[in-house]
């Protein structure tokens, strides 16, 4: 007798969930004087290593949920924490007393249950004035509109509809998570489709194929072919998270 077959997205290989590649596109960001990095989600550690190479004696400490990552990772970064962050308690890991100059939230934030609540939780060890980074993707995405249209919402197992997505966001709702969590956002980049329309005159209509978007200003069009926003907030909070 046949096995009964199976499907899911949520079935992803190890090597293939913790690709041991550096964000340098985070790292690029880090134009500002520091000396330590707290990662959310530090997976093997490739991004905190390339950080400890291109500024040495900075201070590196990794917070990652899969036990097998994060011991990969204590090999290259000073310290690794493993454990939720939503439930962790930060005092604890002695993560408030010396607050942190960076916080990086690379591709975590649309895998938690409450990234708002973690948000506002990461003022308690991050220096006033410090920056978080986060690179979120962007679910206005021209691919997703032209696919829910179609009548498809089909979860893969990487890319803007990650089967592990929690939560969904917009270039709107990106900045008011940080605004309204007691940050300044004070950069953001798109990373763009190619086939972005770059050609005036602005307004114009923009064929999606299903669906056409009438009267798209240029910075509207830039929105919808943006598949993912790195994100540089300061932290105008003082110790202890009170604004």
């Amino acid at each position: 007798m046949s096995a009964m077959p199976t499907f899911s997205p949520l079935t992803v290989g190890y090597e293939k969930k913790y690709q041991d590649r550096p964000r340098q596109e985070v790292v690029a960001l880090l134009e500002f004087p520091f000396q330590s990095v707290l990662e959310i989600g530090c997976g093997n550690g490739a991004t905190g290593q390339a950080v400890k190479q291109q500024f040495p004696g900075t201070y590196y400490c990794g917070v990652e949920l899969d036990q097998v990552a994060a011991q990969h990772a204590r090999k290259v970064l000073d310290r690794v924490i493993t454990g939720d962050i939503e439930r962790m308690d930060l005092e604890h890991y002695d993560l408030i007393r010396s607050p942190f100059d960076v916080i990086v939230c690379a591709d975590v934030l649309e895998h938690l249950y409450d990234p708002w609540n973690v948000v506002q939780k990461l003022h308690q060890c991050l220096a006033t004035g410090g920056r978080i980074i986060a690179s979120i993707p962007n679910v206005q995405n021209a691919r997703v509109l032209h696919n829910l249209v179609g009548g498809r919402w089909t979860y893969t197992d990487q890319g803007l509809l990650d089967a592990t997505h929690i939560r969904f966001f917009t270039l709107y709702e990106i900045g008011q998570m940080f605004v309204r969590n007691g940050y300044e956002v004070e950069q953001v980049i798109s990373s763009c489709d190619p086939d972005m329309p770059t050609t005036g005159p602005w307004p114009r209509d923009v064929d999606l194929g299903l669906c056409i978007l009438k009267q798209v200003s240029e910075k509207e069009v830039q929105q919808i072919f943006t598949f993912q926003y790195l994100v540089r907030a300061r932290n105008m909070a003082k110790p202890g998270g009170e604004l």
